[in-house]
């Protein structure tokens, strides 16, 4: 069998947060797969007892499903709870985009979709509950060998298209800490070109970032007469205070802006460009470019000389 399909799954409890107690039923019956894995332990604070189940004999790559029973410390049902799960790799200390969807299934169960896993590695799913006044959680560690990769032939140049994209409309916050209507600011009558970085990334955003900077230089005393947008794809990281340091490093001004906002809000922006990734790691260079008021995008895909920017620019203005 092929190491991509054999991930395998160790689940590592810590004594302390999952100390033994009263048993809970089993999430699955008799007709259950007989493969299906199971873990309990009492929550951080003892205040709920956890049990959870995996649909499959594993946790993979891509989307997971999982079952959750939820018990007092007397072992009775606890319904109509708050649940969230949340995975999350510590060695990259960050978790993914899709948000796990819960739905209440009655007896203290809940089941759990689109527990999404991005890659090999350590991982947790953090399991917070609450009921009334009450709140706690848990944490159940899992390692998940890394699937077998092949080798990708070296990429040269850069690839063009054009594309339409619909622009969404929403309210993000600047470097500054203002807010910007992203619509507004696209559809400001200048040239427009968006990219989308985050500034702890040590390879292709400083790249794509100098490359807006030397495109500016090559404007001379007029830089701002194109609109430079630069987005964040690690929002919860990077603040307003952290863009803007960021800004300074490559010398940004007026008529570039660095934006953050919600998760849900620059996941839209993503999405809208087809620029979305699960991970930021796994992220691309690209470059979007419109003419003003334009109705298509030039999509620029891979590492670009600065003097081909700047004649994809000036393909704008003609």
């Amino acid at each position: 069998m092929k190491t991509a399909l054999a991930l395998l799954i160790v689940l590592v409890c810590c004594p302390a947060l999952y100390a033994a107690g009263p048993p809970a039923p089993p999430l699955r019956d008799a007709t259950s797969p007989r493969n299906v894995e199971q873990q309990a332990g009492k929550s951080e604070k003892g205040v709920f007892l956890l049990q959870l189940a995996l649909e499959g004999t594993a946790l993979r790559i891509g989307p997971n499903s999982l079952d959750i029973a939820l018990r007092d410390q007397a072992g009775n049902a606890v319904e109509g709870a708050r649940l969230s799960v949340t995975p999350w790799m510590p060695s990259m200390g960050h978790g993914v985009w899709e948000k796990p969807v819960v739905q209440e299934r009655g007896g203290g169960r809940y089941h759990v979709d689109n527990v999404v896993i991005i890659m090999g590695g350590l991982w947790e799913l953090k399991v917070a509950a609450g009921k009334g006044a009450q709140e706690d959680r848990g944490v159940f560690s899992f390692t998940v060998a890394e699937p077998a990769q092949e080798p990708e032939p070296p990429h040269e140049g850069y690839q063009r298209s054009l594309a339409d994209y619909q622009v969404p409309q929403v309210t993000l916050i600047n470097q500054d800490g203002k807010a910007v209507d992203f619509g507004t600011l696209v559809d400001s009558g200048k040239p427009v070109i968006l990219d989308f970085i985050f500034t702890t990334c040590t390879t292709i955003c400083p790249i794509l970032s100098a490359g807006f900077t030397n495109l500016r230089r090559e404007l001379g005393a007029n830089p701002e007469q194109v609109q430079l947008i630069s987005v964040t794809i690690d929002p919860e990281n990077d603040r307003p205070e952290q863009l803007k340091r960021y800004r300074e490093r490559f010398q940004g001004g007026a008529g570039w802006e660095f934006l953050t906002g919600s998760r849900e809000d620059v996941g839209r922006v993503l999405k809208s460009f087809d620029a979305f990734v699960v991970d930021k790691m796994s992220h691309e260079p690209l470059y979007l470019l419109r003419a003003p008021n334009g109705a298509q995008w030039v999509r620029i895909k891979g590492l670009i000389k600065k003097s081909d920017l700047l004649s994809e620019y000036r393909k704008l203005l003609n």
